[in-house]
């Protein structure tokens, strides 16, 4: 069972106090095949300093357009990915599809082999379990609980081949992309 997820988050007024302004559990939503996305926090752009966030953070969208950041957490279930995933795995929450659309990322996409790209740069933070991160140049690799990614745009899929599930954190920042690229 995968720990549960809590959203902690510092502000400081505009008077100078300095506070938590969020410290709340985490709802997850189904990202398909029992993967879980837990929304964690995000802006549309750095906001300036001091800042003190109120009220609910609502994710507006699963990946940032350019100069926006997520912080997302997922859990890949054993077998996520290969074919040994469950025989009637848990379809997409509709929720999670729609903040999966909200914000074209450019990219490409390819849903039936799950190797996909955003226009973003992500920090991949591996906690526990491991996954198998295959480019599109058919190359791969393990990352294991203490590895820490940095994906740059490429093509890729993810491959739980484990026996235990996966617990990353992915902090994703929207990136320009060059058009003859």
């Amino acid at each position: 069972m995968m720990p549960p997820v809590r959203r902690v988050v510092t502000g400081q007024t505009s008077e100078g106090k300095h506070t938590f302004t969020h410290v709340e559990a985490v709802e997850p939503l189904d990202m398909g095949g029992d993967a879980k996305w837990y929304p964690v926090w995000g802006w549309e752009r750095l906001p300036t300093l001091p800042h003190c966030p109120t009220g609910a953070y609502e994710p507006r969208s699963v990946f940032p357009a350019s100069g926006g950041m997520r912080v997302n957490m997922v859990s890949f279930p054993a077998g996520f990915g290969t074919d040994k995933a469950p025989e009637s795995p848990v379809p997409p929450a509709e929720r999670f599809l729609k903040l999966a659309a909200a914000q074209s990322t450019g990219g490409e996409f390819d849903h039936d082999v799950g190797m996909h790209s955003t226009d973003s740069v992500d920090l991949g933070f591996i906690f526990s379990g491991e996954l198998t991160l295959i480019q599109g140049d058919g190359s791969e690799t393990t990352i294991r609980a203490g590895d820490v990614l940095v994906q740059n745009g490429a093509i890729h899929a993810w491959e739980n081949r484990g026996d235990q599930p996966c617990m990353a954190c992915f902090v994703v920042m929207g990136a320009d992309r060059n058009a003859a690229a």
